[in-house]
């Protein structure tokens, strides 16, 4: 632990009472015994506020100095969170403090969101010579994942290894949980490989953890050597499981998990209620969402702006907007992320005059102070309804400074409706605060290619090679009879690739006879039509939809994710696609779904 240094704990203030040096006044606890005193510190527990009052008791009595009594009363404020002055007694402590009382302490302000603390105390803890135990890496771990921490987190693991303690269940853990938390993943996964045996504690942690890394296939995968290892799951393991499920749109292996909860008949509480919300709506089935929030028995906060969020993405607005208010009129309050659903439900659907309202209606009625989020839906809200200048003077006087994403969203629209002076003055800005980003690179080559600015095509290239920048590939993936099939633009990888390739071919021959005209101002780069056509039909949303369609039945319905915006022209090619295969298509990019029928698209061409 050499390095970390303890940091002074901040003085008592909570109480007003000044308390006594020991022994003062001892005629007036002479007949006090220490049962008597036991029996009162637990009447404290009725009134916590007279802990002060009976501490001054203690420190006037005979038995200020008796351990047992000072470990109850420290344990008492702990309880009840008074932590300095529980720290107060652990720091007075005659001679040796008790391991389990460091513990405690150490686990109290952890849990209280003192991580800082509770590390600078387990590290007090060794130099006053204590040796920690099991229980003691529990504690700080955790901390050490509370504040991010992996350099401290390593630390505390190396001391585990030397006390040979790793094999312990709970410690190995926490040690899976304090690196999946800090982003280690790697580190996680060593640690789960070496334990003897792992239980439900050990898998929910590795999967929480891939989850929050973003690795929602090893998330998926780890969950299968679970069941395979015969570990019994509970609520947790499945609310991280739902969410690796919404993040890949693995819809059909959502239903099998919902399923098996009623059949195992897993409680359904608001966690993982919220969690399927989550999962169906975020997996191209809104209804079933819905189906589910009518199905929650209790809904809180978390259910309806779940459900809020789910609307809002499908670029329902009026269905968010309606269930915004019955959340209101059902007595709870919205907070900063309901408010995010609704406004970004709002922008889907170019609701200027209702976002303004209900962006009032969070600042005044319900003060909460915009984030950066909240300012990014106003600005895309007001420049994809071609209200730029507008976007950029809500931008200047924003109380925080814009970041990126936020100018990214003018940016967007820029590209939208063309205009190719003011994106040049925002790309500036832009690549000031975030040069190392390929897609505003790209967005910006995108916007000039479509004005027919290839010189300020290539002046993009040329920066992206100068500053080592590399764009974000594109891919779009689709489940079929339970697995996730990835394609990438223009792939070659794909073992039906050759089948897929000729079957859109000879499907863009009846696109074409039904009226479909190549966007050919979607690729940037200055070839010809028929070579530009050729590229278009490369894309890795296209590529999906084809295989989706060789691969399922007659009329089922294609749900395809993309990682990146949908382009105009694959966007009208897959209305033409699903006229002609009689096939409804819905598609998540990354801001919406757009819901493909019969020849129109839900969104009304408006994204």
């Amino acid at each position: 632990m050499n390095g970390i240094r303890a940091r002074n704990f901040p003085k008592i203030t909570s109480f007003s009472i000044p308390l006594p040096k020991p022994h003062q006044s001892p005629s007036k606890s002479i007949g006090e015994t220490l049962m008597s005193l036991l029996s009162q510190l637990d009447q404290c527990s009725s009134s916590p506020s007279s802990l002060p009052q009976f501490h001054a008791k203690v420190l006037k009595s005979r038995f200020s100095n008796n351990p047992f009594l000072l470990t109850r009363l420290a344990h008492a404020y702990l309880f009840f969170k008074n932590l300095a002055f529980a720290n107060k007694i652990l720091f007075n402590f005659p001679k040796k403090a008790p391991l389990f009382l460091w513990n405690e302490t150490i686990k109290a302000f952890s849990r209280n969101g003192l991580f800082r603390e509770s590390i600078d105390l387990y590290c007090l803890m060794f130099s006053r010579g204590v040796r920690p135990n099991e229980f003691t890496f529990t504690f700080v771990l955790p901390a050490c994942a509370g504040l991010r921490s992996v350099d401290e987190g390593r630390r505390v693991h190396e001391e585990i290894g030397r006390m040979g303690m790793e094999s312990n269940l709970f410690v190995a853990t926490a040690i899976i949980d304090m690196y999946g938390k800090c982003g280690h993943i790697g580190s996680a996964r060593e640690v789960f490989d070496r334990m003897p045996q792992r239980g439900t504690a050990a898998f929910n942690s590795m999967i929480a953890g891939y989850v929050l890394c973003g690795k929602y296939k090893e998330a998926l995968l780890t969950f299968e050597q679970m069941q395979k290892s015969n570990v019994q799951y509970d609520a947790v393991t499945m609310v991280s499981v739902l969410q690796a499920c919404s993040s890949v749109g693995a819809l059909q292996r959502g239903r099998w998990i919902h399923k098996h909860l009623i059949k195992n008949r897993l409680e359904i509480n608001v966690h993982l209620g919220a969690a399927l919300i989550n999962m169906y709506a975020r997996s191209g089935s809104i209804q079933e969402s819905r189906i589910v929030f009518n199905g929650l028995h209790k809904r809180d906060l978390i259910c309806w702006t779940a459900i809020i969020c789910g609307y809002g993405i499908h670029g329902l607005a009026k269905d968010a907007e309606m269930l915004f208010n019955q959340m209101v009129e059902s007595g709870i309050e919205p907070d900063c992320i309901s408010f995010v659903g609704i406004l970004s439900g709002f922008s889907h659907k170019g609701m200027v005059d209702e976002g303004q309202k209900y962006f009032k209606k969070m600042t005044e009625e319900y003060c909460i102070v915009p984030t950066l989020e909240h300012c990014s839906c106003m600005v895309d809200l007001l420049g994809r309804a071609g209200r730029l200048e507008e976007a950029e003077r809500f931008i200047k006087k924003m109380h925080i400074k814009a970041d990126a994403g936020v100018w990214g969203g003018l940016l967007n629209a820029c590209k939208i409706y063309t205009n190719v002076d003011m994106a040049e003055r925002l790309v500036e800005e832009i690549l000031k605060i975030d040069p190392s980003n390929g897609g505003w690179y790209v967005l910006m080559s995108n916007i000039y290619a479509a004005a027919k600015h290839w010189n300020g095509v290539a002046k993009m290239r040329r920066l992206m090679r100068e500053r080592k920048v590399s764009k974000l590939p594109g891919w779009s993936s689709i489940e079929i009879a339970g697995g996730i099939h990835y394609f990438a633009a223009f792939d070659k990888c794909h073992p039906e690739i050759e089948q897929i390739c000729k079957f859109l071919k000879d499907l863009e021959k009846r696109m074409i006879a039904e009226g479909y005209v190549a966007e050919t101002n979607c690729v940037l780069v200055n070839l010809n039509d028929e070579e530009k056509e050729e590229m278009l039909c490369g894309h890795s949303e296209r590529l999906a939809i084809g295989f989706g369609i060789l691969s399922t039945e007659e009329g089922e319905v294609l749900r395809v994710m993309k990682n990146l915006r949908v382009c105009v022209d694959c966007h009208t090619a897959t209305k033409f696609i699903s006229k002609i295969a009689k096939r409804k298509i819905i598609v998540r990019d990354t801001k919406r779904f757009h819901h493909f029928e019969d020849g129109v698209c839900s969104c009304g061409d408006y994204w």
